[in-house]
């Protein structure tokens, strides 16, 4: 692409969107105050951390410890000892402090935390103090979104600390460190500054229209679309492996009656969980546990036999079979191998389906469905089991790992705002090719550039923003 475009810096067009900052600085002007929060769980600990944050945060702070104006000219990004007072002057409690000055902290504004006792009555004491003085109590995940707020990380990368602290399996942290770090923001960001430069030229074309002078090459502008949209696409691909990271996987195993479904999930949880008998549709409602398998959290469920024989509570428990497992992410189709004619699996699942042969020590090695592509186990002698297990494993890892380190969607809302991208995109290929005019087509490529905008937070709605942090805790 070199010499395609002219240097968008040197005509002085900044890619910087007016509706983001005046969404913005509506919300700054409502959080111009101080606030505090306990920062660690309630109750009883080692350790309570109660953190403030505003433009009065060290003078809200210094109004708690023994000797106030030593403590506001304390260092910043130092432990200090500090004796935290009762209101009529008796101590509270002995803690350390650090004090963040802006603009080089958590929020970006000036920050102060005590790490106190943690005793109940300590937390509450010094949190009504704060409020007392000044602060009033944070709004869930208000500090994080001051820090988004005042630069210190961009949208992705605020969704990403949520996802930290909900994290529950090595998967959802490593895309959530990943995120953080901004793997995700950088891909998004190469992507629409590429589209603002590309729009940015049709728009001095059509400024330019009157001379005739070209600026922009429809061939090499044909090509470049295709490999954004190209680069989209495999984005909006990335989602099922982003979420299954961040919020596990839903494993379903499932077959006709009787073929040893619930000797299968007793045995790939290592205990006696799912009642087992040899009367044919033994298991009704579905039996589900969490499983933590090479650092995947999965949700793995034991469903009623798939029948047509059944009636009254038993149709309905195969219903309801049949439902959840059309929403798994993947299938364990159990084959009994013992049986002349086996139930094989339907063809609707496709790639999501991993099919097992159970029973496989009551046949001869020879026999012919033996042979067959599927995994053969003996669930009820613990033979295969591992291999069930390492099957999963292999339908959820990526065959390329550096698939996630280049940034992976995780949330509806990133799904949302690519597809929305590939949509525009698509709008403005088909201008480009019917010829129907610069104007549309700057238009279609500026909303393309939005809508990935949306998912890093140049250009963010209010509700947006209320729907990101409020999945926060309070603290954060």
């Amino acid at each position: 692409m070199a010499g395609f475009f002219i240097d968008a810096m040197k005509l002085n067009i900044k890619p910087n969107s007016a509706e983001k900052h005046e969404i913005v600085n509506q919300i700054r002007n409502k959080s111009t105050d101080t606030i505090a929060a306990l920062a660690t769980p309630k109750g009883r600990g080692a350790i309570a951390i109660v953190r403030i944050s505003g433009e009065n945060a060290i003078n809200v702070a210094a109004g708690l410890v023994k000797y106030p104006k030593k403590f506001r000219s304390r260092e910043s990004h130092r432990l200090h000892l500090v004796d935290v007072l009762q209101e009529d002057g008796h101590l509270l409690d002995r803690a350390l402090c650090a004090i963040f000055r802006n603009p080089n902290s958590y929020t970006g504004e000036d920050l102060v935390e005590f790490f106190l006792h943690g005793g109940i009555y300590i937390a509450a004491q010094t949190m009504e103090r704060l409020c007392k003085s000044g602060a009033r109590v944070a709004e869930p995940g208000e500090f994080t979104l001051r820090a988004f707020l005042n630069g210190r990380m961009d949208l992705a990368q605020a969704e990403a600390v949520a996802d930290l602290v909900a994290a529950e399996s090595a998967a959802a942290h490593r895309v959530a460190v990943l995120q953080r770090e901004g793997a995700l923001s950088q891909r998004i960001s190469k992507i629409r500054e590429r589209l603002i430069q590309i729009c940015s030229m049709v728009e001095l074309e059509i400024d330019f229209s009157e001379q005739d002078l070209p600026v922009v090459d429809r061939g090499e502008l044909s090509v470049s679309l295709d490999e954004i949209t190209s680069e989209l696409l495999s984005l909006e691909e990335s989602f099922k492996r982003g979420r299954l990271a961040r919020e596990g996987a839903t494993v379903v195993i499932a077959g006709a009656p009787n073929v040893g479904k619930s000797t299968l999930f007793n045995a790939l949880l290592g205990e006696d969980r799912a009642i087992i008998d040899e009367t044919p549709g033994t298991t009704r409602d579905a039996v589900e546990a969490l499983v933590q398998w090479g650092g995947w959290s999965i949700r793995l469920i034991d469903t009623a036999g798939q029948a047509e024989r059944f009636t009254g509570p038993d149709e309905k428990a195969v219903a309801r079979s049949r439902r959840i497992t059309k929403e798994a992410d993947i299938v364990i189709w159990v084959m009994d191998l013992s049986e002349t004619r086996p139930e094989y699996p339907p063809t609707e699942f496709g790639g999501r389906m991993i099919t097992v042969g159970n029973k496989a020590d009551l046949i001869a090695d020879g026999n012919a469905e033996v042979n067959n592509c599927y995994l053969k186990i003996s669930a009820k002698h613990g033979v295969g089991v591992d291999e069930v297990r390492e099957a999963v494993l292999g339908a959820l890892t990526p065959s390329d790992e550096t698939k996630l380190e280049e940034g992976v969607l995780t949330r509806e809302r990133h799904l949302e705002a690519v597809r929305g991208g590939l949509k525009s995109l698509g709008n403005a290929k088909r201008i480009l090719k019917e010829g129907a005019g610069d104007e549309l087509l700057a238009i279609d490529l500026s909303e393309a550039a939005a809508h990935l905008g949306e998912i890093i937070g140049d250009i963010t709605p209010d509700d947006v923003l209320n729907r990101v942090f409020s999945d926060f805790c309070i603290g954060k």
